[in-house]
């Protein structure tokens, strides 16, 4: 089975940019999740699907000199800048290459399973990585609630959403409805002591998740068009939009699950 089709490149400067503004809008949710698990000086971390790699600096802060951070994902590129001699960076395919058996007190990833052909095998491979009672955890999207609010100018947004929806689909094999499965995925993979939560806020226009939305369609443009679900002219209101304060829709849903 091969990598998947990544439809926004780790080196390019806009896809950067993207980077760092989905690490504004959710690591402090991660980091919550990830300290609840007692991640603690000493432990041995993966983190999978690295991007930016703030919270690969994180964990690496967290577990101190004793403990150990590997952050991967399919092109380090935007990796290569971290420096903290517990952690190491390495370009690497969850569905293909080998990790370590029984080594990892925490494994955690962050919008990667949905963009995986073969998700339940990712999760059997991770789990053959951790040590008996290491946590892995989990983050993956829901784009059910990516809905305005009725005082929002315009009425592109939702069909924008479904056509990006569509061109993710068709361009990588991105599964938007990915949120609602994790849990489930979880159990039937025989983690124990699962849990999830789910986080939604409001993202407005001219903040960070306008600014989200703005990067992730100025890349997705000529795919969306080509579903024949939004127009040009719906792209360039949406994008528009993004800019504007009055811009308030609802994010997706982005869904947490863990287990041991």
């Amino acid at each position: 089975m091969g990598a998947p089709t990544y439809a926004f490149g780790n080196a390019e400067q806009m896809q950067r940019e993207r980077l760092r503004t989905l690490e504004t809008l959710f690591d402090p949710g991660t980091i919550a999740h990830l300290q609840a698990c007692g991640v603690a000086p000493g432990w041995h971390c993966l983190e999978v699907g690295a991007g930016g790699g703030s919270i690969a600096h994180w964990l690496a802060d967290r577990v101190g000199p004793d403990g150990s951070v590997l952050a991967t994902d399919l092109d380090a590129t935007a990796l290569r800048d971290l420096a903290r001699p517990n952690l190491d960076v390495r370009a690497h395919d969850v569905l293909t290459d080998e990790l370590p058996a029984s080594r990892f007190d925490l494994i955690h990833l962050r919008l990667v399973l949905a963009w995986l052909a073969d998700p339940a095998e990712a999760l059997q491979r991770l789990i053959a990585a951790l040590r008996p009672g290491g946590w892995l955890v989990d983050e993956e999207l829901d784009f059910v609630s990516s809905v305005p609010d009725p005082r929002t100018p315009g009425a592109s947004f939702e069909r924008v959403v479904r056509a990006h929806g569509a061109a993710l689909a068709q361009r990588s094999g991105f599964h938007s409805a990915y949120g609602r499965r994790v849990a489930g995925d979880f159990e039937e993979a025989g983690l124990v002591e699962c849990g999830c939560e789910g986080r939604v806020s409001m993202w407005r226009g001219g903040q960070a998740g306008g600014r989200i939305w703005a990067l992730t369609l100025v890349q997705l443009r000529e795919p969306m068009i080509a579903t024949g679900l939004a127009d040009a002219d719906d792209i360039d209101a949406v994008l528009e939009l993004c800019g504007n304060p009055g811009m308030s829709v609802m994010s997706p849903v982005l869904m947490s699950v863990w287990g041991r």
